[in-house]
């Protein structure tokens, strides 16, 4: 069946009165960047991320998502969410003693808020077009290049921050598809259909604007379009589960989860102003924005230290990929940017901590006040540590931090 130029119209306003903000349509071919990607992928750039690795075909072609008895998915609909709200004030930003929480976790997970949606969406669709079988809804899982589509949709363009832009929202969008085996009308074009006039007026380009490689405190960009995941602080501290380069730890400052910073400078992304997500699960929950590290080391909500607690602070959180271990690592390490003494007795802590990785992260977060200042409780839990440690990669740490490494 083709979609009329009505039904995609319904459509459009059902995903809006569902709360998606943008909604366009694309032929379900071959990605753009398929090669770019498989070649990313060869250079090793996937590090953990071992899922990247595989459906290539199908992230090639993601009419191939198809599964009996289904038809053929013929179209793509490309869906967006604008979750920006609010700039942190400066002096949160760079209060060391709080830990930075990338905006897009402030609220719940937007995975199982969006996911939804889309099963509606999808089910609106077969009302209209009589349809049986379930088409493929997908969001930031499957083995789909979103920004590719994003950008064929004409929902914005890919900049070279990596990020999908569009002029006059920026880049903090949510992105979504639904493969179905509708086709779109002949001689289709994104841009005509969706009569998008104002973005018609703005350059869908970066122009010879280069903010946001050079911004990166960690020199993850290889160049425009092309990051290094292995130098990222996003991937380090969400997706990574070992232990963090001691190269690049200084550079993290007191970002906890995830990183802003090449979507901050942006120029489309300044001067937004203050807005409300219209879905109500993506609002900022004020503990999830920039909590004061030592806070999950209180014996009343030690959520950096018990699961239980962490899985009550970050419930429905983004913030559990990372794991409570992952998280405890990444804690130390804005500790140990910190260097303050009164970090020492929350580090004693994470130097007790069952994941060893956290383990290691805390002796090298010792080492920095050791480092800062002499601090007679902090070289003595070292050297009580060493005593006990059997973990070799820990005990490099403690090693080093002892002599000042």
């Amino acid at each position: 069946m083709q979609l009329s130029p009505v039904l995609i119209q319904a459509i459009r306003r059902q995903a809006h009165q569902l709360g998606f903000d943008f909604c366009s349509f694309a032929p379900a071919g071959e990605a753009p960047h398929a090669d770019f990607f498989d070649a990313w992928i060869e250079a090793g750039r996937a590090g953990e991320m071992s899922y990247l690795e595989r459906h290539r075909e199908k992230r090639r072609f993601p009419a191939l998502l198809a599964e009996p008895p289904s038809p053929p998915f013929e179209t793509m609909v490309v869906l967006a969410v604008d979750y920006h709200q609010f700039d942190l004030p400066p002096e949160v930003r760079n209060d060391p003693s709080r830990g930075i929480i990338a905006s897009y976790a402030w609220g719940d997970d937007y995975h199982e808020i969006l996911r939804p949606l889309l099963y509606e969406l999808d089910a609106f669709i077969r009302s209209q077009t009589g349809r049986s079988t379930l088409g493929k809804c997908l969001v930031d899982t499957g083995p789909v290049l979103e920004r590719d589509w994003a950008a064929v949709a004409g929902i914005g363009f890919t900049g070279k921050n990596c990020c999908t832009i569009r002029p006059s929202v920026g880049s903090w969008l949510f992105l979504a598809v639904i493969l179905i085996p509708e086709r779109l009308p002949a001689g289709w074009t994104s841009r005509r259909e969706e009569g998008r006039e104002e973005e018609g007026k703005r350059p869908m380009t970066c122009g010879r604007c280069t903010r946001c490689l050079s911004a990166c405190p960690t020199d993850a960009f290889v160049g425009p379009y092309e990051l290094d995941p292995l130098r990222c602080i996003a991937y380090w501290t969400i997706e990574a589960r070992s232990i963090i380069p001691r190269s690049l730890r200084s550079a993290f400052g007191n970002r906890i989860f995830g990183c802003d910073i090449c979507q901050e400078v942006c120029p489309y992304n300044r001067r937004l102003g203050e807005r409300t997500p219209r879905l109500a699960g993506l609002r900022a929950r004020h503990e999830r924005v920039a909590p004061p590290l030592l806070e999950g080391f209180d014996p009343a909500h030690p959520y950096w230290l018990n699961q239980e607690a962490f899985n009550k602070q970050f419930a429905r959180s983004p913030v559990r990929r990372a794991r409570r271990g992952g998280m405890l690592r990444n804690v130390c390490v804005a500790l140990g940017n910190w260097g303050a003494p009164a970090t020492v007795p929350a580090l004693a802590h994470a130097l007790r901590d069952p994941e060893p990785v956290a383990r290691a992260h805390a002796a090298w977060a010792l080492g920095r006040v050791l480092a800062r200042q002499p601090h007679e409780q902090a070289a003595n839990l070292l050297a009580m540590a060493m005593e006990q440690e059997t973990d070799s990669r820990v005990r490099e740490e403690i090693h080093l931090a002892l002599h000042g490494v």
